[in-house]
C-alpha cells in the first residue's frame, strides 16, 4: 500500500487545492501517471502517481485544501484493506475522507497579502499585518509598514 502525498512543491508552499482527480477509486494506475491536478496561490501542478496499482481510497475530495506533506489518496492491490490515518483500522471511504483532511485546516485567519520585506518589518515593529491590510485593502509593501514612522 502506498499513500499519495502532496509534495513540498515550493519552499513557501503551505497548502494546495485539489482541483480535479483524474482517477476514480478502483481505477488502475501506472507509476508516473497523472492522478490529480493541484493549484497553489501561484501555479497549477499535475501530481504523478508514486507507484503502480489500484486507487483504493481518496482521502481528500476535489476542491479540498490540504497541507503540503498530507496524504490525499491510497494506492494498492485490489481488495487490500485501507487503514485510516492514525491506524484506527477502519476502512477509509471516499465520503469520510473529506472529514479526515479538513480538521487540520479548521478555522484559519484569512491570508494576508504582503511582500516578504513587509512581513519582516511588521514583525520587527510588532504590527498586525491583518489590521494594516484591512485599512489599505491592498497588498502590503514595505512602504505601507514604514509610513507611520516616516
Amino acid at each position: 500500500m502506498t499513500k499519495i502525498i502532496i509534495p513540498q512543491l515550493d519552499a513557501n508552499l503551505v497548502d494546495v487545492t485539489i482541483t480535479r482527480w483524474r482517477k476514480q477509486v478502483g481505477d488502475a494506475i501506472a507509476a508516473g501517471e497523472i492522478v490529480a491536478d493541484l493549484t497553489t496561490d501561484k501555479a497549477a501542478y499535475e501530481l504523478e502517481s508514486p507507484a503502480s496499482g489500484t486507487l483504493l481510497a481518496v482521502i481528500a475530495a476535489e476542491k479540498s485544501i490540504v497541507l503540503a506533506g498530507s496524504a490525499i489518496g491510497v494506492i494498492g492491490e485490489p481488495g487490500e484493506e485501507v487503514e485510516r490515518e492514525g491506524g484506527a483500522g477502519n476502512p477509509a471511504r471516499e465520503d469520510s475522507g473529506r472529514q479526515e483532511c479538513l480538521p487540520s485546516l479548521a478555522p484559519r485567519a484569512p491570508r494576508v497579502r504582503a511582500t516578504p520585506r513587509a512581513r519582516r518589518l511588521a514583525q520587527e515593529k510588532g504590527l498586525d499585518l491583518a489590521a494594516i491590510q484591512a485599512e489599505t485593502g491592498a497588498e502590503i509593501i514595505d512602504e505601507t509598514v514604514l509610513a507611520p514612522y516616516l
